[in-house]
């Protein structure tokens, strides 16, 4: 600072002196010492204002110089935060799309644990008319035997639901798998092992709604055997037991192919 106040010293008398007529150099003493006395009142009142305005300056720049810092900093601050910002956006969007496979996998997995679940569930069924409760597999294994008798395939359909009594020997399918062994017997021309099982089956479940087509079937297997009076001694049953079946009406008519029209009774000639 005091060589700015030096320079602007120099720089006043320089010009107070270039400015000064030549006659003023045979001033006397006096008035010369009094000329130099305003001169330097004039520089120092000249140089106060001059200090004041590179103070003022001085000030000025070094305000601008902590805002330009101030605004340096915050702007890397700013920066900074959106940096920061977006590291916690992107943080985000990986979080959500780890939940979202999260819960994916985790909807899949209950549905694999409720699939398997059911699958050893017991499951509602109707069965000849009547509300039952069967496993899952239970209920697959008759259809599939059922569905082979349907096919045709007789023996194989036998097989099937005597395998069916031995793996659920308390199935509430137990009476219908009966019936279909008794079934598939009559339809290979096994008569004998038909007659029993279906006997069987009426003797076990006598309330069963199959029972009146099991005599039938009982009934014609007997009068195949030759067994005419056990045969119509079935059909009779049948349509004492449920004469309005259509069972019953299909017994009548093999009763009486089965009963020999009575001889004509011939006439006496006088």
């Amino acid at each position: 600072m005091s060589m700015s106040r030096t320079v602007c010293t120099l720089a006043a008398i320089g010009l107070l002196m270039a400015s000064a007529p030549a006659s003023a150099q045979i001033l006397s003493d006096s008035e010369a010492r009094r000329a130099i006395l305003d001169l330097r009142t004039r520089v120092d009142e000249m140089q106060q204002v001059l200090l004041k305005r590179v103070d003022d300056l001085s000030t000025r720049i070094e305000r601008l110089e902590q805002t330009t810092r101030g605004q340096l900093e915050l702007q890397n601050q700013i920066q900074s935060m959106r940096q920061e910002l977006a590291g916690l956006r992107g943080a985000i969007e990986v979080q959500n799309n780890e939940l979202a496979q999260a819960q994916k996998s985790q909807k899949d997995f209950a549905n694999q644990i409720d699939n398997r679940v059911k699958r050893f569930e017991p499951v509602a069924v109707t069965i000849d008319g009547k509300p039952a409760t069967v496993d899952v597999t239970e209920r697959k294994a008759y259809d599939a035997a059922l569905t082979v008798f349907r096919g045709g395939d007789f023996r194989a359909a036998q097989s099937a639901f005597a395998q069916f009594q031995i793996t659920y020997p308390q199935s509430a399918y137990g009476p219908a798998a009966l019936y279909w062994i008794g079934s598939s017997q009559y339809a290979q021309k096994d008569n004998k092992g038909a007659i029993a099982s279906l006997q069987s089956f009426v003797q076990k479940y006598p309330d069963n709604p199959r029972v009146p087509e099991a005599l039938l079937v009982v009934g014609t297997a007997l009068a195949e055997t030759g067994d005419r009076k056990g045969a119509a001694d079935t059909f009779k049953a049948l349509n004492q037991q449920f004469p309005e079946s259509p069972a019953a009406a299909t017994a009548r008519e093999r009763l009486s192919a089965l009963t020999p029209a009575p001889a004509p009774a011939s006439g006496v000639k006088r």
